[in-house]
């Protein structure tokens, strides 16, 4: 059985492995400078996929195309990530074109052209005239529900390729060190953070207070963690928390984007308020008991190896991608 051949570009690096990993795939990325490929989240991925200089007709079974909030913005959309988006979704007529969109519409700093902040009723509706007639697919339940529409497809990981090391007694976060301020709600984090440097009690923003070698030195690092803290407001399902989990660490997080519908607080993980000092108490009583922090560790990566597992993600998406070209085809006859 021949694979499908899929034309795609450099987005998320992480994400994409997880993809590249597809048996029933062959990828094509789009040589470019706007979205470049780093090797250094995911090591040397390249023999998983093939560089190519440009988008070539009749070439390809079905296109992958990439968006977030922050594409709208207008200097973005002009010379930006969004500009490659826009290019990509002209020059593509003969094949159906999967938009995976990474965020949700909210990016309360951003401002139209006219300078007036971007709600989120004007996301939504810019968002929908790009993607237009092509297939959309979001991170999480609720992110489909924040749009108004599109497939949900969670994220899948390896839980093999992750460690569960003997346990350091510190807190760690990994999230964006720049960007949507709100979004990932950095000034909730700093709070935190100050808190317990009050308390003496180390919290490593990775990629901020310490940034990994390579993708070895990263995984080692987290999976000797004991605890894991996730401030964010909108990330729909944030890979690190889910990185976390499979290191064993014990899961704070912030109940947004379906974390409330597979976290049971105190039991494989904590929904925390957005509320600094209760995360500095509870920080603070799993240092004392770290027993317990393990244990819920322990049933965290439990739930995440069922959920997040890699064989539903790949599953999950060879049955859309097999109907999208079945509908597309269908409506192009």
């Amino acid at each position: 059985m021949s694979k499908i051949k899929i034309f795609d570009m450099p987005w998320h690096i992480g994400h994409q492995y997880e993809q590249l990993k597809f048996p029933w795939a062959q990828w094509s990325w789009l040589k470019q400078w706007k979205r470049e490929y780093s090797q250094g989240p995911r090591g040397d991925i390249e023999p998983l996929f093939n560089w190519v200089p440009y988008y070539q007709k009749g070439k390809y079974d079905v296109a992958i195309l990439h968006l977030d909030q922050q594409c709208i913005e207008p200097g973005i959309l002009a010379t930006g990530k969004g500009m490659v988006y826009r290019h990509l979704n002209e020059v593509i007529q003969d094949i159906p074109k999967i938009v995976i969109m990474h965020g949700t519409p909210y990016n309360p700093e951003a401002q139209t052209d006219k300078g007036e902040p971007m709600t989120t009723e004007y996301i939504v509706r810019t968002v929908k005239e790009m993607v237009g007639d092509n297939y959309f697919v979001v991170n999480s339940h609720k992110a489909a529900q924040q749009w108004g529409w599109g497939k949900t497809i969670i994220h899948g990981m390896d839980p093999t390729e992750w460690r569960d090391l003997p346990k350091e007694p510190r807190v760690v976060t990994m999230i964006s060190p720049g960007g949507m301020p709100s979004y990932y709600d950095r000034t909730f984090l700093e709070y935190v953070r100050e808190g317990l440097a009050e308390l003496d009690i180390i919290h490593c923003h990775i990629t901020v207070d310490w940034v990994a070698k390579n993708w070895d030195e990263y995984r080692n690092f987290l999976g000797r963690s004991l605890l894991y803290f996730n401030p964010t407001r909108e990330s729909p399902m944030p890979r690190s928390r889910t990185e976390a989990m499979l290191s064993g660490a014990c899961v704070l997080t912030t109940p947004h984007q379906d974390a409330g519908t597979f976290i049971q607080d105190g039991v494989n993980g904590f929904l925390v308020p957005r509320n600094a000092e209760h995360v500095v108490n509870l920080v603070e009583e799993l240092l004392n008991n770290p027993d317990r922090a393990m244990a819920i560790g322990q049933a965290g990566k439990k739930t995440a190896m069922e959920l997040f597992s890699w064989d539903r993600f790949s599953n999950d998406w060879e049955t859309y991608v097999d109907f999208v070209i079945k509908d597309w085809n269908e409506k192009h006859a």
